[in-house]
């Protein structure tokens, strides 16, 4: 089974491959919506405040109960629904998702589209702790990197979205909440901010 790692990588390489063929023109396009859909900037410390009140964990344990019905997609959209880790997003149809199982609870999901270089990750692993501290930071973004921090909500959970980089993909947005004992790591190109953060709006913890 690869390590997160290798595998982040390996799809960046892919995207990032694809994405230095696009005419500029096509870039300059994107990067008008560039700007992360997210509150004031707050501080440069990634530190991602778990929510006031969590009722599906209780001692580090995820509580089972009643699963939210599947909700009927947008024209151009299909529902991506993870039971396991309990939550739901609307991506584009042209994309293709794909599950990879890390291992020890850990799990990376895909979204491509290799023809238009569009295309967006989430990383999900274990996570007790009220706040993701500095070295897990450091494990998960080896570059060490994080600007333009700025406060973000996904259904409720308390994030943050920033801008940092890696060798292998270059200039990244990301997005980091915790929830249901859980840490969500979401990942794109820097100029797709805006398109991901369209995105993340659809979705829903379960």
């Amino acid at each position: 089974m690869p390590h997160r790692r290798t595998r982040r990588y390996f799809i960046a390489s892919v995207i990032a491959v694809i994405c230095l063929s696009l005419a500029a023109g096509a870039w300059m396009l994107l990067r008008g919506s560039a700007a992360p859909n997210a509150a004031a900037p707050t501080s440069e410390d990634v530190i991602v405040p778990a929510p006031d009140a969590a009722p599906t964990v209780q001692d580090g344990v995820a509580v089972t109960g009643p699963l939210k019905p599947a909700r009927a997609a947008p024209a151009g959209y299909i529902e991506y629904r993870n039971e396991h880790y309990r939550f739901a997003l609307f991506y584009p149809d042209d994309l293709k998702a794909k599950e990879f199982d890390e291992g020890k609870g850990t799990m990376t999901v895909t979204f491509q589209d290799i023809a238009t270089a569009q295309g967006f990750q989430i990383f999900i692993v274990p996570y007790s702790a009220p706040q993701v501290s500095e070295a897990r930071f450091k494990q998960d973004e080896p570059s060490g990197v994080r600007q333009g921090s700025r406060s973000v909500t996904i259904d409720g959970a308390r994030g943050v979205s920033f801008y940092s980089t890696n060798v292998a993909l270059g200039d990244t947005a990301e997005i980091w909440f915790i929830q249901g004992g859980y840490l969500f790591e979401v990942t794109s190109l820097k100029p797709l901010a805006g398109w991901l953060s369209n995105i993340l709006s659809s979705w829903q913890f379960l």
